[in-house]
Protein backbone atom coordinates (compact mmCIF):
# COMPACT_ATOMS: atom_id res chain seq x y z
CA UNK A 1 0.00 0.00 0.00
CA UNK A 2 1.06 3.63 -0.77
CA UNK A 3 1.79 6.48 1.89
CA UNK A 4 -0.44 9.70 1.87
CA UNK A 5 0.00 12.51 3.73
CA UNK A 6 -2.97 14.83 5.01
CA UNK A 7 -2.70 18.57 4.92
CA UNK A 8 -4.53 21.04 6.28
CA UNK A 9 -2.90 24.73 5.67
CA UNK A 10 -5.29 27.96 7.07
CA UNK A 11 -2.95 29.63 4.43
CA UNK A 12 -4.94 29.67 0.86
CA UNK A 13 -1.91 30.98 -0.97
CA UNK A 14 0.66 28.12 0.16
CA UNK A 15 -1.40 25.79 -2.91
CA UNK A 16 0.31 28.28 -5.16
CA UNK A 17 3.89 26.63 -4.42
CA UNK A 18 5.22 23.31 -4.76
CA UNK A 19 5.77 21.67 -0.75
CA UNK A 20 7.87 18.75 -0.14
CA UNK A 21 7.63 16.98 2.86
CA UNK A 22 10.86 15.49 4.68
CA UNK A 23 8.38 13.34 6.79
CA UNK A 24 8.66 10.86 7.96
CA UNK A 25 12.20 11.25 8.71
CA UNK A 26 12.82 12.99 11.43
CA UNK A 27 16.21 14.27 11.91
CA UNK A 28 18.07 13.28 15.48
CA UNK A 29 21.84 14.63 14.99
CA UNK A 30 23.39 16.69 13.43
CA UNK A 31 24.58 14.61 10.16
CA UNK A 32 20.80 13.81 9.56
CA UNK A 33 20.34 17.64 9.64
CA UNK A 34 22.64 17.87 7.33
CA UNK A 35 21.15 15.54 4.83
CA UNK A 36 17.91 17.43 4.62
CA UNK A 37 19.93 20.53 4.13
CA UNK A 38 21.46 18.63 1.18
CA UNK A 39 18.48 17.63 -0.16
CA UNK A 40 17.02 20.98 -0.08
CA UNK A 41 20.10 22.33 -1.95
CA UNK A 42 19.30 19.61 -4.47
CA UNK A 43 15.71 20.24 -4.58
CA UNK A 44 16.32 23.68 -5.33
CA UNK A 45 18.73 23.40 -8.21
CA UNK A 46 15.18 21.90 -10.04
CA UNK A 47 12.67 23.98 -8.57
CA UNK A 48 13.55 27.24 -6.52
CA UNK A 49 10.77 28.51 -4.95
CA UNK A 50 10.27 25.24 -3.84
CA UNK A 51 8.87 25.03 0.16
CA UNK A 52 10.09 22.49 2.28
CA UNK A 53 8.44 20.67 5.47
CA UNK A 54 10.22 19.42 8.64
CA UNK A 55 8.62 17.09 10.35
CA UNK A 56 10.92 16.72 14.30
CA UNK A 57 10.12 16.55 17.85
CA UNK A 58 13.26 17.02 19.38
CA UNK A 59 16.76 19.10 18.85
CA UNK A 60 19.87 17.74 17.37
CA UNK A 61 21.50 15.49 19.61
CA UNK A 62 25.10 16.18 20.87
CA UNK A 63 24.65 19.74 19.91
CA UNK A 64 25.66 23.24 22.01
CA UNK A 65 22.16 24.94 20.82
CA UNK A 66 21.07 25.38 24.32
CA UNK A 67 21.98 24.16 27.84
CA UNK A 68 18.05 22.07 27.81
CA UNK A 69 16.06 19.91 25.87
CA UNK A 70 13.53 22.05 25.30
CA UNK A 71 15.70 24.68 24.22
CA UNK A 72 17.22 22.93 21.88
CA UNK A 73 14.04 21.67 20.34
CA UNK A 74 13.39 25.55 19.72
CA UNK A 75 16.38 26.43 18.10
CA UNK A 76 15.62 24.10 15.38
CA UNK A 77 14.85 26.61 12.68
CA UNK A 78 18.51 28.08 13.36
CA UNK A 79 19.69 25.12 11.75
CA UNK A 80 18.17 24.26 8.71
CA UNK A 81 16.98 28.24 7.82
CA UNK A 82 17.05 28.60 4.86
CA UNK A 83 16.79 25.12 3.92
CA UNK A 84 13.22 24.31 5.37
CA UNK A 85 10.45 26.90 5.09
CA UNK A 86 7.55 24.90 6.95
CA UNK A 87 8.87 23.72 10.97
CA UNK A 88 6.65 20.89 11.50
CA UNK A 89 6.58 19.95 15.10
CA UNK A 90 4.66 16.95 17.37
CA UNK A 91 2.03 17.60 19.66
CA UNK A 92 3.84 15.44 21.98
CA UNK A 93 6.36 17.73 22.54
CA UNK A 94 3.93 20.05 24.11
CA UNK A 95 2.30 17.73 26.20
CA UNK A 96 -0.83 19.76 27.98
CA UNK A 97 1.46 23.19 28.22
CA UNK A 98 0.25 25.36 25.70
CA UNK A 99 2.38 28.58 26.99
CA UNK A 100 5.59 26.29 25.18
CA UNK A 101 4.18 27.58 21.98
CA UNK A 102 5.45 31.49 22.57
CA UNK A 103 8.88 29.66 22.77
CA UNK A 104 8.44 27.93 19.19
CA UNK A 105 7.31 30.88 17.55
CA UNK A 106 9.43 32.99 18.90
CA UNK A 107 12.43 31.41 16.62
CA UNK A 108 10.47 31.25 13.90
CA UNK A 109 11.11 34.60 10.73
CA UNK A 110 7.46 34.95 8.86
CA UNK A 111 9.17 37.97 7.30
CA UNK A 112 11.24 34.91 5.32
CA UNK A 113 8.20 33.02 5.07
CA UNK A 114 8.64 30.48 7.78
CA UNK A 115 5.56 29.10 9.13
CA UNK A 116 4.41 26.57 11.74
CA UNK A 117 2.88 23.28 11.75
CA UNK A 118 2.17 20.91 14.07
CA UNK A 119 1.48 17.25 13.50
CA UNK A 120 0.20 13.53 15.31
CA UNK A 121 2.04 10.37 14.93
CA UNK A 122 2.03 7.68 18.17
CA UNK A 123 1.47 10.26 20.47
CA UNK A 124 0.08 12.55 22.43
CA UNK A 125 -1.93 9.67 23.79
CA UNK A 126 -4.93 9.65 26.16
CA UNK A 127 -6.34 12.10 27.40
CA UNK A 128 -4.86 14.48 24.77
CA UNK A 129 -6.69 14.46 21.03
CA UNK A 130 -5.40 12.46 19.01
CA UNK A 131 -7.27 10.17 16.40
CA UNK A 132 -6.51 6.33 17.40
CA UNK A 133 -9.86 3.78 17.54
CA UNK A 134 -11.08 3.85 21.03
CA UNK A 135 -10.71 8.02 21.78
CA UNK A 136 -14.02 9.31 21.78
CA UNK A 137 -15.86 11.34 19.03
CA UNK A 138 -14.62 14.86 20.40
CA UNK A 139 -11.13 13.52 21.40
CA UNK A 140 -10.80 12.89 17.14
CA UNK A 141 -12.75 16.13 16.91
CA UNK A 142 -10.14 18.42 19.23
CA UNK A 143 -7.26 18.00 16.57
CA UNK A 144 -8.41 20.17 14.86
CA UNK A 145 -9.76 22.94 17.83
CA UNK A 146 -5.97 22.26 19.22
CA UNK A 147 -4.38 23.31 15.99
CA UNK A 148 -6.32 25.91 15.54
CA UNK A 149 -5.94 27.55 19.29
CA UNK A 150 -2.26 26.97 19.09
CA UNK A 151 -2.10 28.92 16.16
CA UNK A 152 -0.23 27.04 13.83
CA UNK A 153 -1.04 27.72 10.00
CA UNK A 154 -1.42 24.02 9.54
CA UNK A 155 -1.40 20.90 10.05
CA UNK A 156 0.31 17.42 9.14
CA UNK A 157 -0.99 14.03 9.06
CA UNK A 158 1.79 11.02 8.28
CA UNK A 159 -0.52 8.53 6.93
CA UNK A 160 -3.66 7.82 6.42
CA UNK A 161 -3.59 4.06 4.93
CA UNK A 162 -0.40 2.43 6.52
CA UNK A 163 -1.96 -0.96 7.44
CA UNK A 164 0.40 -4.32 7.36
CA UNK A 165 1.34 -4.81 4.00
CA UNK A 166 -1.08 -7.04 2.16
CA UNK A 167 -0.84 -9.58 -1.03
CA UNK A 168 -4.81 -8.88 -1.77
CA UNK A 169 -6.86 -5.84 -1.38
CA UNK A 170 -9.69 -8.07 -0.12
CA UNK A 171 -7.20 -9.06 2.57
CA UNK A 172 -8.10 -8.39 6.38
CA UNK A 173 -6.92 -5.31 7.47
CA UNK A 174 -4.57 -5.19 9.62
CA UNK A 175 -2.91 -2.30 11.75
CA UNK A 176 1.49 -1.71 11.49
CA UNK A 177 2.18 -4.14 14.74
CA UNK A 178 3.76 -1.47 17.17
CA UNK A 179 1.79 1.44 16.43
CA UNK A 180 -1.48 2.66 18.85
CA UNK A 181 -4.21 0.93 17.29
CA UNK A 182 -5.75 2.85 13.86
CA UNK A 183 -2.73 4.88 13.42
CA UNK A 184 -1.82 5.76 10.57
CA UNK A 185 -5.19 4.51 9.10
CA UNK A 186 -7.89 6.80 8.05
CA UNK A 187 -9.58 4.58 5.51
CA UNK A 188 -10.00 1.48 4.09
CA UNK A 189 -10.36 -0.88 0.79
CA UNK A 190 -13.12 -0.84 -0.54
CA UNK A 191 -12.87 -4.94 -1.77
CA UNK A 192 -13.21 -5.98 1.86
CA UNK A 193 -16.53 -5.01 2.53
CA UNK A 194 -18.46 -5.00 -0.60
CA UNK A 195 -17.27 -5.84 -4.76
CA UNK A 196 -16.89 -1.60 -4.82
CA UNK A 197 -12.80 -0.69 -5.57
CA UNK A 198 -13.67 2.97 -3.45
CA UNK A 199 -12.37 3.57 -0.24
CA UNK A 200 -13.85 2.83 2.85
CA UNK A 201 -14.13 6.61 4.93
CA UNK A 202 -13.48 5.20 8.83
CA UNK A 203 -15.37 7.56 11.19
CA UNK A 204 -12.49 8.96 12.06
CA UNK A 205 -12.06 10.83 9.01
CA UNK A 206 -15.75 12.08 9.12
CA UNK A 207 -14.72 13.49 12.42
CA UNK A 208 -11.63 15.03 10.99
CA UNK A 209 -13.63 16.92 8.59
CA UNK A 210 -16.08 18.07 10.85
CA UNK A 211 -13.01 19.11 12.95
CA UNK A 212 -11.92 21.07 10.06
CA UNK A 213 -15.57 22.75 9.15
CA UNK A 214 -15.39 24.07 12.56
CA UNK A 215 -12.49 25.91 12.25
CA UNK A 216 -14.12 27.76 9.32
CA UNK A 217 -16.61 28.46 12.00
CA UNK A 218 -14.27 29.93 14.35
CA UNK A 219 -12.44 31.74 11.43
CA UNK A 220 -15.57 33.39 10.05
CA UNK A 221 -16.39 34.69 13.95
CA UNK A 222 -12.33 35.95 13.96
CA UNK A 223 -13.27 37.73 10.86
CA UNK A 224 -16.13 39.63 12.85
CA UNK A 225 -15.22 39.83 15.94
CA UNK A 226 -10.94 39.73 16.34
CA UNK A 227 -9.74 36.09 17.47
CA UNK A 228 -9.30 37.08 21.35
CA UNK A 229 -13.32 36.52 20.64
CA UNK A 230 -13.34 33.41 18.92
CA UNK A 231 -10.80 32.26 21.78
CA UNK A 232 -13.45 33.08 24.38
CA UNK A 233 -16.27 31.44 22.41
CA UNK A 234 -14.70 28.25 22.27
CA UNK A 235 -14.02 28.07 25.91
CA UNK A 236 -16.75 29.92 27.01
CA UNK A 237 -18.66 27.01 25.46
CA UNK A 238 -17.33 24.54 26.55
CA UNK A 239 -15.65 22.92 23.79
CA UNK A 240 -12.30 23.23 24.01
CA UNK A 241 -10.28 24.68 26.66
CA UNK A 242 -7.64 22.66 26.50
CA UNK A 243 -5.31 19.47 25.62
CA UNK A 244 -6.70 17.62 28.63
CA UNK A 245 -10.13 19.63 28.86
CA UNK A 246 -12.49 19.69 26.45
CA UNK A 247 -15.96 18.44 25.46
CA UNK A 248 -16.74 14.88 25.80
CA UNK A 249 -20.12 15.22 23.94
CA UNK A 250 -21.38 17.11 21.30
CA UNK A 251 -23.55 19.55 22.58
CA UNK A 252 -21.02 22.28 23.39
CA UNK A 253 -19.36 22.50 19.66
CA UNK A 254 -23.41 22.54 18.62
CA UNK A 255 -23.86 25.82 21.10
CA UNK A 256 -20.74 27.41 19.60
CA UNK A 257 -21.51 26.62 16.04
CA UNK A 258 -25.21 27.84 16.52
CA UNK A 259 -23.50 31.35 18.12
CA UNK A 260 -21.17 31.40 15.15
CA UNK A 261 -24.78 31.09 12.79
CA UNK A 262 -26.90 33.26 14.82
CA UNK A 263 -24.05 36.26 15.06
CA UNK A 264 -22.76 35.96 11.49
CA UNK A 265 -26.00 35.57 9.54
CA UNK A 266 -26.38 38.85 8.34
Amino acid sequence: MYMVHLFFSSKRDTCDHLIICSCFFQPLNMEQYEVIRNISNELRTYTPDVRILTTYYAGPSGSELAPSTFEAFTKVPNVLRPHTQIFCTSEWVLGTREDLVKDIIAELRPDLGEEWWTYVCMGPSDPQPNWHLGMRGTQHRAVMWRAWKEGGTGFLYWGTNCYEKAMIPSAEICFRRGLPPGDGVLFYPGEVFSSSKEPVASLRLERILSGMQDIEYLNLYSSKYGREEALALLEKTGAYLGPDRYAHDHGPVDVMRGEVYRTCRS
